[in-house]
């Protein structure tokens, strides 16, 4: 008997919501079946661990940052030997917080970004800027989204050493750009799904080359094709320019 293909009609508000789910890296799995909980975006999430003071918390937050620079098929083996630079974050990151540490510039975070793309052999124009990291991080203060996360309304050009991690592991998902358009999608879905279902979360970290950027694949490249102490020295040397 011949299959005959029908159209199927989905609501608008559905629709609507799959697009917003896509366009802000929403595991698929949502976009094609809702769990009973809803799925947040990578903003949410991490803003959420920023928000954790004790220092497990901060710990686990640290190495979450570390494992978003990874590949995705990265796993404990991968994440191991950088344990120490885990450590590293977590204290820094604790240090910040209670003033006893330092801060790291946008601008180190941009030349982190810029000697990376260099190192892994990246073309020049594949590069990010200053003037888009502020204007990032002014909108995020002016539209109030993810506030643990994001800290240009306390710290002004600076970062949290989280922060400046998180917004490296941006560049590297998104060739070198930070979409400000990004954040008012990620704030709409984390605002539709609070008022739906509440506070419950379904979420995995996203690792950079499932987003298909052209940056985080030459990453990846460089990776699995030097040794592991080459990625390590790598690793190293970003936190270096971070501060930590």
């Amino acid at each position: 008997m011949p299959f005959a293909m029908g159209v199927m009609r989905v609501p608008r508000r559905a629709a609507a919501c799959l697009l917003l789910a896509l366009s802000v890296g929403v595991p698929v799995s949502w976009a094609q079946a809702p769990p009973r909980r809803p799925a947040f975006t990578i903003y949410d999430e991490f803003d959420r661990q920023a928000a954790v003071s004790d220092p497990t918390g901060i710990q686990t937050y640290s190495k979450n940052l570390i494992r978003s620079l990874l590949p995705p098929e990265a796993g404990e083996s991968d994440i191991k030997p950088l344990e120490p630079l885990v450590d590293r974050l977590a204290r820094a990151e604790q240090k910040a917080r209670t003033g006893e540490g330092k801060f790291v510039a946008e601008a180190d975070v941009v030349r982190a970004f810029n000697e990376l793309m260099a190192q892994v052999g990246a073309p020049s124009s594949l590069r990010a800027d200053e003037a888009s990291m502020r204007s990032f991080r002014e909108h995020a203060v002016s539209i109030k989204a993810f506030p643990a996360l994001l800290s240009a309304n306390r710290n002004g050009m600076n970062c949290n050493p989280g922060e400046a991690v998180f917004l490296l592991y941006l560049l590297i998902s998104n060739n070198g750009v930070l979409y400000e358009k990004s954040l008012d999608r990620a704030q709409e879905l984390t605002q539709w799904n609070g008022q739906r279902q509440g506070t419950g979360r379904s979420f995995g970290v996203v690792g950079t080359t499932a987003l298909g950027s052209r940056a985080s694949g030459l990453l990846s490249s460089y990776t699995s094709s030097h040794s592991r102490n080459a990625t390590i020295q790598l690793f190293n040397h970003l936190a270096g320019i971070l501060g930590f």
